[in-house]
């Protein structure tokens, strides 16, 4: 049985049946409320997957996505909650008393302004961003800040969207931290199964292609799906490299199969 591995996130979603672009309009709102043009890319994937009931518990935003949100619009959030205090005293050492004290044409000397995409649900230890200075590429870099980092400590996450995507996709399939995928699916007329490392074997699977997304959960954590289109059968597996025991996967199969 021959599966396909060569697919995009994109691709995933249309299959599993979220065809409708649900989110367009709103999608189309938000960039005029914006002035901005968002990554083709992106906007097909969140035209397709606004509420989309799998991805409720992924950590890429898909509600309100008719309000774009930007990395300074949550700076100047936090600026009009503090700064009534600020002018009290010395708070040189509060990172946003900086910012405060900047006009806002020049906080791009302390930090490039991004569109925020999403968090690690649930916590929000991380945020993820485009720099709006890549926007208009194609495929743009994905960057990350931690929460116990500064504001203006954004680091390379991904150096395409398309990755970025694929990754928040598989996890969310692999049903590892949450099993809302799995239920999802079910409504939805897939029937699943629970997947283990000897199953990849049995299906005479190439690892090296399926599994070639990092995870988001784990360092040495990687991440892939596969297809067989004859059997509507959809395979999703998290292994860790560092630990080849931490696995996990589901199986997916189009009705009652």
């Amino acid at each position: 049985m021959d599966f396909r591995y060569d697919f995009t996130a994109i691709e995933i979603l249309k299959l599993l049946g979220y065809t409708p672009p649900v989110g367009k309009e709103n999608l189309i709102r938000a960039e005029q409320e914006k002035h901005l043009k968002l990554p083709s890319i992106l906007f097909e994937f969140w035209s397709l997957a606004e509420n989309c009931p799998l991805l409720s518990t992924a950590d890429l935003w898909t509600t309100n996505l008719d309000s774009l949100y930007l990395l300074y619009e949550q700076i100047q959030e936090i600026i009009d909650e503090d700064k009534e205090y600020w002018d009290e005293g010395d708070y040189t050492d509060n990172e946003y008393f900086q910012f405060y004290k900047l006009p806002k044409n020049q906080w791009e000397s302390l930090v490039p302004n991004l569109l925020l995409i999403g968090s690690d649900y649930g916590a929000g230890v991380v945020q993820f961003g485009i720099r709006l200075s890549d926007i208009r590429q194609a495929d743009p870099p994905i960057y990350v800040n931690h929460e116990c980092d500064s504001i203006s400590d954004w680091r390379l996450w991904d150096k395409c969207l398309s990755d970025f995507l694929m990754e928040i996709l598989c996890d969310a399939l692999c049903c590892g931290e949450y099993h809302t995928a799995d239920h999802a699916l079910q409504k939805a007329g897939w029937t699943s199964h629970k997947l283990y490392s000897e199953d990849l074997s049995a299906w005479n699977l190439d690892t090296s292609a399926m599994l070639r997304w990092r995870s988001t959960y784990g360092a040495d954590a990687i991440c892939g799906c596969a297809y067989q289109e004859e059997a509507q059968i959809l395979l999703a597996a998290r292994l860790d490299k560092g630990n080849r025991d931490n696995f996990c996967g589901m199986k997916y199969t189009k009705g009652n199969k």
